[in-house]
């Protein structure tokens, strides 16, 4: 039996806060095609499903398929409305995030600072810019420019503070900290924003969350430097099974944290 685009969106905004990502895919390509038929292939409905369906399966690693669908929504975006307004700046900061993931850093700078340009002329300053500036900074950790990302997290976590409406958003960008902060030398600040960020998505999401699962990475690798194998060990467990169930195996995270917990094993066997 099929279902309704309202049943289908629905269902994804449960899987949602749900934190199943695995399980919006089927979802989101079923109201795709349903959208078409219903609204038109280049209706903003479909631009929208286009660019969410795409975010979703950057974080999955069907890095192929996800550049498909953004550069589709891009296109329309482009020919209905031209390239100076904050649709074609979100759909291009999505595409830029997926270049990071790819680790094609020059095309993914490129669209952030385009993206980030285009935001301001509109005047901007709020969650969306608060988003390139989180999003621009874990590019520079990627290359491992940590001052550069310091200051732009920094930059985030001011303007999402002062928005009461995105106390996630605040979360995952105190949990994008901590990493610069240790390695500039800021290590009780970077112990801190973990465990604010795990209060926080503990508090809003539940302790099954991708997002709990990251904050739980954090601690994990504090207690790995500390030398604290077991409890290092005991939460990269916890993370991975969670990354596992929401991620997939094929996800850039959970590859991450299999490549920590196996260093874990390592210390664990030459110490025993």
């Amino acid at each position: 039996m099929e279902m309704s685009l309202e049943s289908l969106t629905e269902k994804i905004l449960e899987l949602k806060k749900q934190g199943k990502v695995l399980e919006q895919i089927p979802v989101y390509r079923e109201l795709l095609f349903a959208a078409r038929q219903n609204y038109g292939t280049e209706s903003n409905e479909v631009i929208t499903i286009l660019n969410d369906l795409g975010g979703i399966l950057r974080y999955v690693g069907e890095y192929s398929e996800a550049e498909s669908y953004l550069l589709e929504s891009e296109k329309l975006i482009r020919k209905k409305y031209g390239t100076d307004n904050r649709e074609y700046a979100t759909c291009i900061l999505n595409l830029a995030e997926l270049y990071r993931f790819m680790r094609e850093y020059d095309k993914a700078l490129e669209l952030y600072k385009k993206s980030m340009k285009i935001y301001s002329a509109n005047g901007e300053n709020g969650y969306l810019y608060a988003s390139v500036c989180n999003n621009l900074g874990l590019l520079y950790q990627d290359i491992k420019e940590y001052e550069k990302a310091l200051e732009l997290h920094e930059k985030s976590l001011e303007i999402l503070g002062k928005l009461s409406d995105y106390r996630l958003e605040y979360g995952t960008t105190l949990n994008n900290l901590v990493l610069p902060y240790k390695l500039t030398g800021k290590r009780e600040k970077a112990k801190k924003c973990t465990e604010e960020a795990l209060e926080i998505f503990a508090g809003t999401l539940g302790k099954e969350h991708s997002l709990y699962s990251a904050a739980l990475n954090n601690l994990a690798i504090f207690f790995y430097e500390e030398k604290e194998y077991k409890k290092a060990g005991d939460l990269f467990e916890e993370s991975l099974r969670i990354c596992e169930k929401t991620f997939g195996k094929n996800s850039i995270n959970y590859k991450n944290l299999e490549e920590n917990l196996k260093a874990v094993r390592a210390k664990t066997g030459e110490e025993s």
